[in-house]
């Protein structure tokens, strides 16, 4: 009797793995959206050494302090040093 009702229970849950029952679909969060533009420098930034690098347009971001650098692949590159603290 046990060993009936295991195989009959291996057996469902095959059939309903071949099926597709009880599986998740993943489904990734999309990429954020690449400001094309970038924001406006402060009065105290560098002066901005190039217009592109890497083939990517160099913009200015506020984030950790305040830097140039480009997006690639949703992920900001820098390419300066902290203008407040001069650090990286």
């Amino acid at each position: 009797m046990k060993t009936t009702l295991s195989a009959l229970a291996v057996t469902a849950g095959l059939a309903s793995a071949a099926l597709g029952l009880g599986t998740a679909v993943a489904i990734a969060d999309p990429p954020p959206p690449v400001p094309a533009q970038g924001e406006v420098p402060p009065p105290n930034a560098p002066r901005k050494t190039a217009e592109f690098w890497n083939g990517e347009p160099v913009v200015w971001t506020s984030m950790w302090g305040g830097r140039w650098g480009i997006w690639k692949n949703g992920q900001f590159i820098t390419l300066s040093s902290n203008i407040n603290t001069g650090g990286g």
